[in-house]
């Protein structure tokens, strides 16, 4: 009998494939964004940019992967741009998305850093300074973290560290008083607040 020529790959050459895609650091796009990805409407620059059908759905994918993103919640641009690289979204079809998604305000950094801090001051008590770190690894500019934190004044941040201080406080009510103070000292500290706040937050819950 004769052998077919067409027989299926072995196991051990479908693992060295797949070895050597890991190997190279790229990640693939999901299948079911790119070939499945609804056709946007591309501006003309986009298709004398993008105009091959695989780019065409690299913008559609790129496209789902944020707008899925953002209906969990805002983000940054960095975020995003980190998510479609993860992805495998080529850089420049990434930055053309991320450009339209900026003009249609679904991204707006200063916006974002923003809402973040006011969130983040009121529900874990951080000071300005630990939120200016927290934003920095979302990939805000600068300017945009100071324009932000700006926003939030000096009895705003007191506020938040008395009211951890008192919580604190109450925790350690049956401890002796230098005990207290050492503890909500060290509470303070770890959430970034100055020696001047502290020093306040201690007169008032002494």
């Amino acid at each position: 009998m004769l052998t077919s020529k067409n027989s299926k790959s072995s196991p051990k050459s479908k693992n060295l494939k797949t070895r050597k895609s890991s190997e190279s650091g790229a990640t693939t796009v999901a299948p079911d964004l790119v070939a499945g990805s609804k056709k946007a409407s591309l501006t003309e620059s986009f298709q004398e940019r993008f105009g091959g059908e695989e780019e065409r759905d690299y913008v559609g994918a790129a496209q789902t992967i944020c707008l899925n993103a953002l209906s969990v919640r805002a983000k940054s641009r960095g975020e995003l741009a980190a998510q479609l690289k993860r992805r495998g979204i080529p850089l420049e079809i990434a930055c053309e998305v991320l450009d339209r998604l900026e003009r249609s305000k679904l991204i707006d950094d200063l916006e974002f850093a923003r809402v973040w801090s006011r969130s983040r001051l009121s529900s874990k008590k951080i000071s300005k300074r630990v939120l200016a770190q927290e934003l920095r690894k979302k990939e805000v500019a600068e300017d945009l973290i100071a324009q932000a934190l700006e926003e939030i004044s000096v009895e705003d941040e007191f506020e938040a560290a008395l009211q951890l201080g008192e919580r604190k406080a109450r925790s350690l009510r049956n401890y002796a008083e230098e005990v207290r103070e050492r503890r909500i000292t060290s509470a303070l500290a770890r959430k970034g607040y100055n020696y001047s706040i502290i020093s306040r937050v201690l007169r008032e819950v002494s």
